[in-house]
């Protein structure tokens, strides 16, 4: 829990010890360390204009400072003698520069930034400052603000070590920013601006801080003073510069695991010999560097934005400037949408209207008149945008063309839609993890959480139960329950409270991931501890190529696939869970081996099992094999990813032999099929296509919304899913929550089931709003659960489809000739009464009459909305989607029923 701190006196405290420090240098320390602690301030011509204001705060916050021109840097020499380098509002770096500062922090410096830092230099050097800095100005705040220290957000040690020198203060005082975005997972936020929905205002690493305002700006010295002495305090009172603090248990679950930049390439390492691999438990016999350096997990990662737009007049090549334009078109259908939903949810269907009938069909109802000026303003600002963007590009005016661009989106954002019921039923999915049930203590406590989800509209909870080893709840097959929730059921309890607000529980278990280093200090175990079940059974053990255990980059170990003891051990944990407690599905996380890089000499899954039966098959030892042998290497690749894919099946079996109601979902990775296949051989394809799941729960974790869109578009079609629902996920910690619901609007505009949210303890009050105000339960088929009730949830889909296209309609905002209306119309009404008669009486001959409809209306649809696409392609385009995700339910109803 982290302890409440009193802002004056912990202020006055680290004021006085700070300005002792600075001071009086010469009577502390020696010579040499005096010199080591200096602060250098960046100065450069793009802060030039600030220069002297930077200069008298300095000056009057009493802070030592030496000030370094930014083209004297010209080697990590030039540093000599500075411990921390503040970058005050520096809005132009070269590539050369950052490298530099990549030196000379490797050699212990550590750095300050403040302001747009980096935001009018090239892509390659923001890309390296990012990294450099662990995070990026994002956008600019509408409005001043107060930062304030983020407390009680920190879940681990190292996000302490990291965040606790962010002073607090009563003071009101406000200053110029902007959001800040965490680009590492080694990246935490320290403040956040105060009345947003959580957005960043200073962010840390071990090695950087980063203030999201410019400094020096404002008329608010006590604000600048105050972060900038903790900033300096952090790293000359021995809170946290030098060595990094090691990587601790964290209480909160790392997320169902996202796709990831490739790691920059270096040398690789040279083969271990055959000779090295054995079936013992010691690492190799030489040293090599650690795969830290070598190797980047995207286990825990969130995709970068897909595209960033800065001020200025840097040019704007063709390829950019189509995606710009894309990414602004595309925004603002999304807010139309999320506009139409809003106020189109009690509107009567009715798809007769012509033109000369508007005034009598929009009485009673609520109109486009309605919708509140601004929005309708930031409408028309951004459709002017997408229309001259491309005329001043031409004209080589880069400044005026970005400038266009980023003014028509934050109105967008500023102006989003977070108001209105969303009609058509989805699944409303939530994590709820191990930290957050810890936390709660016991059923009282947890009653609190399955309170706020009730009142938000969730619908389905994916409950941690099983986590490095030790299930939740007291288990007669698992060797040990959780330490921490000895003496209750937590399992029991979030059954019962889920069940008495109608909503699905799930149990979601690690399923070969089974031990973790993070953890086992909060359960008083040593580091290295391989968790109940390995330490019970070290042969189950999922070895690397060099015969290890732990792997080096996500601190984890498994369980091997191959092994039938530990096949049967997990089914026997899934039994126990559908058989004691009446839960309504089983979530498989870490569904898959770990990842690996095979170009590297990095693979595992060489586990006495998997070894003795692949060498039986083929006769060979398959530590042998390298991809130099392309042919058998591809054996051995696929012989594990048949292990995963197997074990799917198996567990589908029990689940469908002895417990058919319980809903089978997986928590996996969005990556190319075959980059994920070379990686964690998770070939989650063959299970939706095979029909072993009900659900998949791609982990989408994205930083911006058009990267989501990329991501989850292709695993949506159908194709590739053959009658499995899909629920993409948005994960929360790492996004401003006008983003997340955004992503949600993405999610609902694609041919998907619905949506999941990592994770519970992140939805924060407003957030919470936005859930209680939009899908709070009023709509009548807000108790329809798509898994549960696939066509009663088509034709609501249908029907909250129609609503829309009549609120259009009644609005003349739909662009539609009477006879193709007519037609239209005749289709939607043969559609709708073929729906109705399959949701209450469900037969395959009232399943056939269904699909044939759903065609015949397509077919339809097509035609009668060709002006309407070229006047808005992102909202007839997200139509047809919805029209898909109809398919998608008739499908997965059709496997599960006949």
């Amino acid at each position: 829990m982290t302890h409440q701190r009193t802002g004056p006196d912990r202020q006055s405290v680290l004021l006085g010890s700070l300005i002792g420090i600075l001071v009086n240098l010469s009577i502390y320390f020696p010579a040499p360390v005096r010199a080591e602690t200096v602060l250098g301030v960046v100065r450069s011509p793009s802060n030039a204009a600030d220069w002297t204001q930077v200069e008298r705060r300095l000056q009057t916050s009493d802070i030592r400072h030496r000030a370094i021109d930014i083209d004297a840097i010209d080697s990590p020499e030039a540093l000599q003698g500075i411990k921390v380098l503040f970058l005050p509002n520096v809005e132009v770096l070269t590539t050369d520069q950052i490298r530099i500062l990549e030196q000379w922090v490797k050699q212990g410096g550590r750095l300050i930034a403040s302001g747009p830092v980096g935001n009018r230099s090239t892509p390659l050097a923001r890309q390296l400052l990012r990294s450099l800095l662990g995070s990026y100005w994002a956008f600019p705040l509408s409005n001043p603000a107060r930062p304030e220290a983020q407390e009680g957000r920190c879940r681990d040690r190292v996000c302490h070590s990291v965040t606790d020198w962010a002073p607090t203060s009563d003071t009101e005082a406000t200053v110029p920013g902007g959001v800040l975005i965490p680009a590492t997972l080694q990246s935490y936020t320290a403040g956040v601006w105060e009345g947003s929905t959580n957005s960043a205002a200073a962010i840390a690493t071990q090695q950087a801080i980063y203030l999201g305002w410019h400094w020096g700006q404002s008329e608010s010295p006590e604000v600048d003073a105050a972060w900038l002495q903790a900033a300096i305090g952090r790293y000359t009172m021995g809170t946290g510069g030098g060595q990094a603090a090691p990587q601790t248990a964290a209480i909160q679950t790392p997320p169902p695991e996202t796709p990831a930049q490739p790691a920059t390439t270096i040398q690789t390492p040279p083969p271990a010999p055959p000779a090295q691999m054995s079936d013992r438990r010691s690492g190799p016999l030489n040293p090599r560097p650690s795969l830290l350096e070598l190797f980047t997990d995207p286990s825990q990662q969130s995709a970068p934005p897909a595209l960033e737009v800065q001020p200025g007049d840097e040019p704007i090549d063709n390829a950019t400037a189509i995606s710009m334009k894309e990414e602004l078109a595309n925004l603002l259908g999304r807010f139309e949408n999320a506009l139409i939903a809003s106020y189109s949810g009690d509107v009567p269907i009715n798809l007769q209207v012509a033109s000369a009938q508007l005034d009598d069909a929009v009485a009673g109802m609520q109109t486009i008149a309605a919708v509140p000026k601004p929005a309708r303003d930031a409408i028309a600002q951004a459709e002017e945008a997408i229309a001259q963007f491309p005329q001043l590009v031409a004209q080589q005016n880069w400044a005026a063309a970005r400038k266009l661009w980023l003014e028509a989106r934050q109105q967008l954002w500023r102006y989003y839609p977070t108001d209105g019921e969303r009609a058509g039923a989805e699944i409303r999915a939530v994590w709820l993890d191990r930290g957050t049930i810890v936390a709660a203590r016991g059923e009282a406590g947890l009653r609190q959480v399955f309170d706020r989800l009730a009142e938000a509209g969730i619908n389905t909870v994916f409950f941690e139960t099983l986590n490095a080893g030790y299930p939740i709840y007291p288990s007669r097959v698992a060797p040990e329950q959780n330490p921490l929730t000895v003496g209750w059921d937590p399992l029991a309890a979030a059954v019962k409270l889920a069940h008495e607000r109608d909503m699905e529980l799930h149990a979601w278990i690690w399923t070969f991931a089974t031990a973790n280093q993070r953890h086992n200090p909060l359960v008083r175990q040593p580091e290295t501890y391989l968790g109940p079940v390995l330490s019970a059974h070290p042969d189950w053990a999922n070895l690397d190529n060099r015969a290890r255990t732990w792997h080096e980059n996500d601190r984890k170990a498994y369980l091997d696939p191959a092994n039938r003891e530990v096949r049967s051990y997990l089914l026997r944990v899934v039994g126990e869970i559908a058989r004691t407690y009446d839960v309504d599905g089983i979530q498989l996380d870490y569904i898959r081996y770990p990842f690996q890089d095979p170009n590297r000499n990095f693979n595992f899954g060489y586990g006495i099992a998997a070894r003795s039966q692949f060498k039986q098959m083929t006769g060979v030892d398959p530590v042998t094999i390298t991809p130099s042998n392309p042919t058998m290497w591809q054996r051995w690749v696929q012989f594990r990813a048949d292990q995963i894919t197997s074990f799917v099946a198996e567990v589908q079996q029990l689940l469908r032999l002895n417990y058919p109601d319980v809903i089978l979902s997986v928590a996996v990775f969005p990556h190319p099929e075959a980059e994920r296949i070379r990686q964690i051989q998770q070939h989650w394809e063959v299970w939706a296509r095979e029909g072993y799941v009900d659900l998949i729960v791609p982990m989408t974790y994205s930083l911006d919304t058009n990267r989501l869109q990329r991501i989850a578009e292709p695993l949506t079609r159908p194709e590739m899913l053959r009658g499995t629902l899909i629920a993409p996920s948005v994960k929360l910690l790492e996004i401003p929550n006008i983003v997340a619901i955004d992503q949600i609007q993405a999610l609902r505009d694609l041919p998907a089931g619905g949506y999941s949210i990592f994770a519970v303890e992140t939805i924060d009050n407003n957030l919470q709003g936005f859930f209680r105000r939009t899908q709070n339960g009023k709509a009548s088929d807000s108790a329809i659960v798509p898994y549960r009730e696939p066509y009663k949830a088509a034709l609501s889909r249908y029907l909250a489809l129609k609503r829309e296209w009549s609120f259009l309609l009644a609005n003349d905002q739909l662009w539609i000739r009477d006879a193709e209306l007519k037609s239209l119309n005749a289709k939607a009404e043969s559609l709708a009464a073929a729906l109705e008669a399959l949701a209450e009486s469900p037969s395959s001959q009232n399943l056939r009459e269904a699909k044939r409809e759903l065609v015949s209306f397509k077919a339809q649809f097509t035609r009668a909305m060709t002006l309407q696409a070229r006047e808005k392609p992102y909202q007839v385009s997200s139509w047809k989607n919805r029209l898909v995700s109809l398919e998608m339910l008739l499908s997965y109803g059709e496997r599960r029923q006949f």
